[in-house]
């Protein structure tokens, strides 16, 4: 028989994850001064005292839903992340460093797009990198920096140049970023190319035409001739 503290702890787990889940949406649609903790609650339906029951202030509630975001993010992005940095370690061969950063970079991309992360989680991280405190701090520690690092050192082996190198740093935060903005423009994104909605056999399409023009972004930063 399951103890009734268990099955307790089960439920108040629960009840934590609708509410973060709730404050993400919310936080991320509204921003944090327009959310308020009514809204949290409704959302969650949940008792308005159980915010502070299971989470104590709104702020903190905010931080454990950044904590939130960055634990989902990492956790899906952590295969592919140690795989560039297994495979990228055993070859010195720029085509083939190359070609583990596009397939990283598809990857990444295919996160962002999919329905796994909705619009309100991303537009949750631009707000808090606006406020640049706590939820921000969180992110980018857990999330942004450790991608960031093992792609700059690809990319300077790729270019040749030091890791710290100026213009190593600019070409692989571009290459990260620039597809976080296919996410940010999703609806601009599907007006421009006449879709509906986004699902995976499109994102496939439009990954099919992208990949080309950033092996083609590294190889100009390697100087090594394009291949067809």
């Amino acid at each position: 028989m399951t103890s009734p503290r268990l099955i307790e702890a089960s439920r108040g787990a629960l009840a934590r994850e609708r509410m973060i889940l709730a404050a993400l949406d919310l936080f991320g649609r509204h921003g944090f001064d327009a959310t308020t903790t009514r809204m949290i609650a409704q959302a969650a339906s949940m008792n308005l005292g159980a915010i502070p029951y299971y989470f104590g202030t709104k702020e903190d509630l905010y931080a454990q839903a950044a904590g939130y975001l960055a634990s989902f993010i990492e956790q899906e992005q952590a295969a592919p992340l140690i795989r560039l940095r297994e495979q990228s370690a055993a070859t010195t061969d720029v085509q083939c460093l190359i070609n583990l950063v596009v397939d990283f970079m598809l990857n990444e991309a295919r996160l962002l797009m999919a329905n796994q992360v909705p619009s309100s989680w991303v537009q949750f991280f631009l707000r808090a990198q606006a406020e640049h405190g706590e939820a921000f701090e969180r992110v980018f520690a857990q999330v942004v920096e450790p991608v960031q690092q093992c792609l700059n050192e690809v990319v300077a082996r790729i270019m040749q140049r030091p890791s710290d190198d100026f213009h190593t740093r600019t070409l692989s935060f571009f290459l990260l970023h620039q597809f976080v903005c296919l996410r940010l423009a999703d609806s601009v994104l599907m007006r421009r190319l006449d879709w509906d909605a986004i699902t995976p056999q499109r994102v496939e399409q439009l990954l099919d035409v992208l990949a080309p023009h950033l092996r083609a972004q590294l190889l100009s930063a390697a100087n090594l001739p394009r291949t067809p």
